[in-house]
């Protein structure tokens, strides 16, 4: 790991039209439209040794990501870089992995690889300085990538994104790059900023070895897909943490998997929607104990993208409307959910209305394992 004190250097590397995309990022913060201060360290999966840092989207966790009726499809990766030498190019690889069938985490074998596009670089660049590189990477391809082949619900039930880096052994005294990334209180890290999730909690991330080894991870990455549906993340609010680094809810793995053990922990709740796709729409919200099978849902909308994860009982919570592409809702304050509640998922979703257009997108559905 490289302690996070990147100099003020940054540039967009862009092969997807941002404004058509939204990147679902699984971290404390959303660093496309909030100041990222929970990153104590960049790192990389196996330290200067050649692997791949893997998010998984789940469905243990999360629905509906990228869901076009049925269908998920990812159209590209989204990455933040910490480069130590930004006159340097760095050579990498991203990848799209189905999951081990046998077990959790991804399948390393070559043939499980949904996609991989190799040969990607750094932008050139004259500055010595250790900066960050922003990254949208589009898949160049007419058709996005379909992820999920068998529809909503596959098997294994999760599929991992993933930038794979080479071996560098100058990597992090002088060159190289690694990935910003939010430590949890389970990894022992002398991180003062990071995850902020409950003891117990599952790593969230993988890494791949050459040899085809997969393990976890007790991190999170600004990492994650490319998708034309909205998010939903829900942020775990535990007043007397400073491992945000600043007032608010902590979107990784605190909303997962809050402490309302009471010993001393009674989180809050609250959830962030974002949409760069319909930056004023209307947001219609709801919830349900735990995530349910999908169904279409087309009484409230002429036209109607995705499905619904709630079920057909889902309880409406209310309305609200976003802001230049995002908003955020209390859903409970800090020492205000019973103890009774422990072991319970709730599961939320929403619904963006594109006024614009009359057109509305179901967000992903996300569980919260209280």
């Amino acid at each position: 790991m490289s302690p996070l004190q990147l100099i003020g250097v940054s540039a967009l590397l862009a092969t997807a039209a941002t404004s058509q995309v939204n990147a679902f990022v699984f971290y404390p913060q959303d660093p496309e439209r909030q100041t990222v201060t929970c990153t104590s360290y960049v790192g990389r999966p196996d330290g200067n040794n050649q692997a791949e840092a893997m998010m998984e989207v789940s469905t243990d966790n999360f629905r509906g990501v990228g869901d076009a009726n049925g269908f998920t499809y990812v159209f590209g990766v989204y990455h933040w870089i910490a480069d130590e030498r930004l006159s340097t190019s760095e050579t990498y690889s991203i990848v799209v992995r189905k999951a081990l069938g046998t077990g959790p985490g991804p399948d390393m074998d070559p043939n499980a690889e949904l996609l991989r596009i190799g040969g990607l670089t750094t932008p050139p660049s004259s500055n010595p300085a250790r900066g960050t590189w922003i990254t949208y990477e589009g898949f160049g391809i007419q058709a996005p990538l379909h992820a999920l082949p068998a529809g909503m619900l596959p098997a294994e039930g999760r599929y991992y994104v993933g930038v794979d880096l080479p071996a560098n052994p100058l990597w992090p005294a002088t060159d190289g790059h690694a990935l910003f990334r939010a430590d949890l209180l389970s990894a022992n890290t002398p991180a003062v900023f990071g995850e902020n999730e409950r003891p117990g909690a599952p790593d969230p991330t993988w890494g791949g070895s050459v040899s085809g080894t997969a393990y976890s991870t007790p991190w999170t990455y600004i990492l994650g897909p490319l998708v034309t549906s909205p998010n939903l993340h829900v942020g775990g609010v535990d007043p007397n943490s400073s491992r945000l680094g600043a007032p608010g809810a902590s979107y990784g793995m605190n909303g997962l998997y809050p402490d309302i053990m009471g010993n001393p922990r009674c989180d809050g709740l609250m959830f962030r929607i974002t949409d760069s796709l319909a930056p004023n729409g209307l947001v219609f919200m709801g919830a349900q104990f735990g995530l349910q099978p999908p169904i279409f849902l087309w009484s409230l909308f002429p036209d109607l993208i995705g499905h619904s994860h709630l079920g057909a009982t889902g309880l409406p919570i209310g309305s609200t409307m976003l802001n230049t592409g995002s908003v955020e809702i209390n859903i409970a304050l800090p020492n205000t959910i019973p103890p009774v509640m422990i072991g319970s998922d709730i599961a939320f979703q929403s619904i963006v209305w594109d006024t614009s257009n009359n057109l509305g997108n179901w967000t992903n559905a996300q569980a919260v394992h209280l």
